[in-house]
């Protein structure tokens, strides 16, 4: 049986546009409140909610739509009861945002008539941002460890002249550090101490390969070659890089999971159906994948290092956000995760499928749902998208 505890809690989007915090255990806490009396353009409505790392601060955006739309990146203190305005944007449109591992800085990506980029808020400097790069795509990812953040922008040079992945050290006025030859893939994956970064490498200009650049020489270990748009995930333990490929032309369709051990290089397939996402649970021992159910929707699975796989009895058709979440899986589980910190459960949001019933009525719901048991999913309220504390508290 799953372990209840309450230790483990979440922030989610409820329907009203608002955020709610709860747990397992726990009455849904409004975090809060959209409208405000003296504004009579319309509510703020908030987006992608995630914990700081040091549990204190719920960082979101908050968009009120109309003929001028206006966003502002927020940080809200976890009771609620205090909320302050970050950087408000005019002309841009908000993506997603990340915190940095000390919980100072927040990544955030914009939109404008430009294209994307990528700018650093820090929390307590409110007003001010840096821009880091600019282009389109744009994949970022926070070293666990010193401030790095590595940033990969226009795609693979083997396509792309101006296609790059850089390190900026972002305790040293975001000096840049590196800079690394990027081939076809999106987010590059840190290891668990910060001291190596996996990406896909192009420098010989024929072949790409998946590669680890060392932080402590500068170094690029080339592990084996690749094909096709490539993912990547470290493991929470530092053992293994789960990595898959999009083989064919659905570029958020990726053909099954390889386990590379990043001591031998040494890669074994264990999963060679075609999945959604990836995400590896906090103790680096299970993989949790979504994929396409035949009848229609998304179903979850679960399986360990050895390839030993069950799929859960949780058919569902996912909100818009989620399936947002899952075309960029790779950029978001780090920040937002979605596997609770025990890694006993999965939060998401949709509606449930029913046999039979292709028709979706009313607003959807969040859910959690036990990765250890047989139990059903359990409905926490109205919402669109939700995700975990990464640290139990």
């Amino acid at each position: 049986m799953e372990k209840r505890s309450g230790s483990c809690r979440l922030v989610y989007v409820g329907d009203d546009g608002d955020l709610y915090q709860t747990g397992r255990t726990l009455e849904s806490q409004r975090l809060t409140w959209g409208w405000d009396e003296s504004d009579s353009a319309g509510r703020l409505y908030y987006v992608w909610p995630s914990y700081s790392p040091d549990g204190r601060l719920v960082a979101c955006f908050g968009v009120r739509p109309g003929d001028s739309p206006e966003a502002g990146l927020y940080a809200v203190a976890q009771d609620g009861v205090t909320m302050h305005e970050i950087w408000r944007m005019s002309g841009a449109a908000p993506i997603c945002e990340s915190w940095s591992p000390d919980s100072s800085r927040i990544a955030l990506l914009l939109q404008d008539d430009l294209g994307l980029r990528l700018e650093l808020a820090t929390i307590n400097d409110p007003g001010k941002t840096v821009v880091l790069d600019t282009g389109s795509p744009l994949f970022w990812s926070w070293s666990p460890a010193d401030g790095y953040l590595a940033v990969h922008t226009g795609g693979s040079r083997s396509v792309y002249e101006d296609a790059r992945l850089a390190i900026y050290d972002t305790k040293d006025d975001c000096r840049e550090v590196a800079q690394l030859i990027p081939g076809e893939f999106r987010t590059p994956a840190w290891s668990p101490d910060g001291r190596r970064l996996a990406y896909v490498d192009a420098s010989d200009g024929r072949t790409e390969c998946l590669a680890i650049y060392r932080m402590d020489d500068g170094v690029s270990e080339i592990v084996h070659p690749v094909e096709g748009h490539s993912a990547l995930l470290w493991s929470p333990d530092g053992r293994y890089l789960a990595h898959s490929q999009a083989l064919g032309e659905t570029p958020h369709m990726f053909t099954g999971v390889n386990l590379v051990d990043v001591r031998t290089g040494v890669s074994t397939v264990v999963c060679d159906d075609s999945v959604v996402g990836f995400f590896w649970t906090p103790d680096g021992k299970r993989l949790v994948t979504i994929s396409f159910n035949d009848e229609g929707g998304m179903e979850w699975s679960v399986m360990d290092v050895l390839g030993m796989r069950k799929t859960l009895d949780s058919r569902f058709y996912p909100t818009r956000e989620l399936v947002y979440f899952c075309w960029f899986f790779d950029q978001f589980a780090a920040s937002h995760p979605i596997i609770s910190a025990d890694g006993n459960s999965v939060v998401f949001a949709g509606h449930m499928a029913e046999d039979g019933i292709d028709q979706l009525e009313g607003d959807s719901s969040v859910y959690i749902q036990s990765l250890v048991d047989d139990s059903p999913p359990q409905r926490l309220g109205g919402g669109h998208f939700a995700c975990w504390d990464s640290v139990p508290r």
